[in-house]
């Protein structure tokens, strides 16, 4: 049994040992000797002080491991594990003036997670699209690193190698990547990445614009929704392209988006260069499954949203133009709705307050991504987001109730 054999199955039973850590016990056991011990034997010696059985001959050790197992300088490693996303290829300069490539998947067995790191040739297999998301991979003669921020990564140099598909794998062994989605009703602006997966509710129209430099982008959003919420989802620029015609009642998966607060307190998702997108095309909301998400005014009781409602315009819109904060002047239209179980106070902004302009009182109207907040007095209104939707019905039905709450 050759030496790295043996270091290997040293950092393995005592992971609280670098490779260097062990190295220099075998050196220092070797010097202490007058270098009169082989490195096997020098190594065999430390093994038994730091109490580590080492296998025979007649009992070949063998690399494929858990990925809990891995340790910091582990080489020869060979593991399975299943592709849970497959992160954009970047380019790089090393300091010989030559180019270089590497990748990254994201792989999980049923102990955990971890980055397999590709170098260069082993690319082609992104680049060919031979290695795609929710495959299972086998991983040969790879070696474990630490990264820049402390966790574990398994790299593939030159003489590593992925088997796709590997022979004779039973899948059910591995996770599925849904156990890897976040529900959206649970994320907070304290996570820095996210999966989700869910049903398009809301698509917003393409915008481009024009960067500080000249430079042109683009910007496309959505509202994604699961069974625990509904969230905003901003696409930039090429991943804008990436995700192409979209419509309501779409499936989409995407990985790696991120978490970015508002000033409001809206949680919005940001799909940029390292997110990955899946699409599937779905059949677009029923009526009925929509009028089952509109909330009566009387659910409206903490601040919050979005919420769908449908109501009546109760007061003649008063639309103004005020200064924000950042020194921005833009329209304010404010008014009452109300509906058969009560009124509140509305406030529409910018392009939604132009809209107002055609209301009048007993008009029907149908908000889509509404908020709450609290406004004057701390009485709580309805007020509109860039996600907000604004439907007037062409039939208006005045409710007695409505009236009575003049």
């Amino acid at each position: 049994m050759d030496l790295e054999n043996i270091v290997q199955q040293i950092l393995l039973a005592r992971r609280d040992l670098s490779r260097d850590d062990v190295l220099k016990k075998i050196y220092d056991k070797k010097h202490s000797a007058e270098d009169y011990f082989l490195d096997e034997v020098a190594a065999r010696i430390v093994a038994a002080e730091l109490g580590v059985e080492i296998q025979g001959e007649e009992e070949p050790f063998h690399g494929e491991i858990s990925i809990k197992d891995l340790v910091s300088g582990l080489n020869d490693v060979t593991m399975l594990g299943r592709v849970i996303a497959v992160y954009p290829v970047q380019t790089f300069t090393r300091g010989d003036l030559s180019g270089g490539k590497v990748a990254r998947l994201l792989l999980a067995d049923a102990t955990g997670t971890l980055k397999l790191v590709l170098w260069d040739d082993k690319i082609e297999l992104i680049e060919a699209a031979k290695i795609q998301q929710d495959q299972i991979i086998k991983v040969l003669h790879g070696y474990v690193r630490e990264s820049f921020d402390g966790k574990l990564e398994l790299h593939l140099g030159r003489r590593g190698d992925i088997e796709v598909p590997p022979q004779d794998i039973d899948e059910s062994r591995f996770p599925r990547i849904m156990e890897f989605m976040d529900k959206i009703g649970q994320i907070t602006s304290d996570k820095k990445k996210v999966n989700v997966q869910g049903q398009v509710t809301t698509v917003f129209p393409t915008s481009e614009f024009t960067r500080k430099d000249g430079t042109s982008g683009k910007v496309k959003r959505l509202r994604l929704k699961d069974e625990t919420g509904e969230i905003t989802l901003v696409f930039w620029n090429e991943k804008a392209d990436e995700l192409g015609t979209v419509a309501e009642g779409d499936q989409l998966r995407i990985t790696s988006a991120r978490v970015k607060a508002q000033l409001d307190n809206r949680t919005e998702l940001h799909i940029e260069s390292s997110s990955q997108i899946e699409k599937k095309a779905g059949q677009a909301p029923s009526a009925v499954t929509a009028k089952e998400t509109i909330h009566r005014i009387t659910d409206l009781t903490t601040e919050g949203g979005p919420f769908n409602i449908e109501a009546i315009v109760a007061s003649t819109p008063m639309i103004r133009e005020v200064t924000t904060s950042q020194g921005e002047k833009v329209l304010l239209a404010t008014f009452d709705l109300a509906d058969e179980t009560g009124k509140i106070g509305i406030s529409l902004w910018r392009r939604h307050a132009e809209l107002a302009k055609d209301l009048t009182v007993g008009t029907q109207i149908k908000l889509k991504n509404i908020f709450v907040k609290k406004g004057f007095s701390n009485m709580l209104e309805l007020v509109s987001r860039s996600s907000t939707t604004v439907e007037a019905t062409p039939k208006p039905q005045i409710s007695s109730t409505a009236n009575k709450t003049e």
